[in-house]
């Protein structure tokens, strides 16, 4: 049976290193940055990352102690950064000013020492290492806790500080879907997470919730508040650079932990309804270049859909709870009543779905929320054949739902049918 591959990132802590210990992994670092910087200069004359190998690599494979698999990390971290700062406007010659350089089986170890004190033994060059001792904090204990309950790990990536991060993984095999509950998840700007929770044997809609509606106003005042002190920066103020730098760290932190906190408050009520989980895939989720789709492009650039995403995959595997993800298509302009397709949103309030066929006036998050449910259910259907649906109760109309499937994948899909079922429920 095929499975999944979860993946887990933890920062372990160093203990103090001694002044000799320093000195090389300082060294070590500014070689590294020294070999990036090298490949940064090349990048205008390179139109690909093998091209650029072939332009810088003899040449620091003569002057650079570093070996060869290393050089090679760097290269690409420098064609990958490179193309960040090309999209972004800066030019190409610009220096890194920090690092992580990742390292492979051949060029770690991690060890214990005759007191079992954890370390990682890391060689920097042929013959020549040093170790980095662990703390073993909190920190170490949740990364001995994985590697007992069979997480492994291939490489590392040594930090400037000398903190080592570790991409643990472990593969989940596949789980059957036959639950009779489905939450359908629409993540939004506005709101991270809208909720419905879907009776797939009576087709009704249960319940419906909204998580997270606290990210976007935080983000908007971190936002506002970064602007303010970038002017300051900008004119050369040292305290407004500082605290433009803080500022920065804790809008990622807020961001991760409520996303982290949502994803946990949705599997804690998946396991209340036995139900699976299913989410849109949104890649590629930025609309147009131009001035028409920049604020919009601002709002979608505020929504962390993949620290969510990938803190509800990691939850849903440790609690084996089933993740279906369903195609995006239509599941924002489709109409549960009608069935018709169309914008929909109101010019004066675009958190409202306003049908131009029926009618209908509804939430646009809980309405794709639903849609969401309900696509699940279908592609369940056509692929497994696990639930009947010759009906699902929604409407007092036939919905035809194949607005809601892609042209080259409609078959023998059904129409949604029933008596009238209001959307709405507990809302929070």
């Amino acid at each position: 049976m095929t499975g999944k591959t979860v993946r887990k990132c933890i920062v372990l802590n160093n203990l103090d290193l001694t002044s000799k210990k320093s000195e090389v992994l300082d060294r070590f670092t500014s070689e590294y940055m020294r070999v990036l910087d090298a490949h940064l200069l090349q990048l205008p004359l390179a139109d690909s990352s093998v091209n650029l190998h072939h332009l810088t690599y003899s040449g620091i494979r003569k002057t650079s102690f570093l070996p060869s698999d290393i050089v090679q990390e760097a290269r690409k971290d420098a064609w990958k950064q490179g193309k960040y700062f090309e999209g972004n406007g800066f030019t190409k010659g610009t220096d890194f000013k920090r690092c992580s350089i990742r390292l492979n089986k051949r060029w770690f170890r991690f060890i214990k020492t005759d007191r079992g004190n954890p370390c990682f033994k890391i060689t920097y060059s042929p013959r020549k290492s040093y170790v980095i001792p662990v703390q073993t904090d909190r920190q170490y204990e949740r990364f001995n806790s994985f590697l007992n309950d069979g997480w492994t790990f291939d490489n590392i990536s040594l930090l400037s500080d000398g903190k080592i991060s570790i991409v643990l993984e472990k593969e989940f095999p596949e789980q059957e879907i036959g639950q009779r509950y489905v939450i359908g998840i629409d993540i939004g700007s506005s709101t991270l997470a809208a909720v419905t929770v879907f009776d797939s044997l009576e087709g009704r809609v249960v319940r419906q919730l909204y998580f997270g509606r606290d990210v976007a106003k935080h983000q908007r005042r971190f936002i506002k508040r970064r602007a303010y002190l970038k002017s300051l920066a900008d004119k050369g103020s040292r305290r407004a650079k500082k605290s433009l730098r803080k500022l920065r760290n804790n809008q990622r932190n807020f961001v991760k932990t409520r996303s982290g906190q949502v994803a946990k408050e949705i599997i804690n009520l998946a396991k209340s309804y036995d139900a699976y989980i299913s989410v849109e895939k949104l890649k590629n989720v930025r609309g147009k270049k131009g001035k028409f789709n920049r604020k919009a492009n601002q709002k979608i650039g505020k929504i962390p859909y993949g620290k969510f995403n990938q803190f509800l995959k990691s939850n849903c595997e440790m609690f084996r709870i089933p993740l279906h993800e369903v195609d995006a298509y239509h599941t924002s302009r489709w109409c549960s009543r009608c069935g018709a397709v169309n914008k929909g949103h109101s010019s004066m309030n675009y958190a409202l779905y306003k049908c131009k066929s029926c009618g209908q006036t509804v939430n646009s998050d809980k309405k794709a929320s639903l849609a969401v449910a309900v696509k699940s259910l279908l592609e369940r259907n056509k692929t497994h054949s696990l639930t009947n649906l010759g009906s699902i109760q929604i409407s007092s109309r036939r919905v035809p739902v194949n607005a809601l499937l892609r042209s080259d994948v409609v078959g023998n899909v059904v129409a949604v049918q029933h008596d009238y079922q209001p959307m709405e429920s507990s809302l929070r």
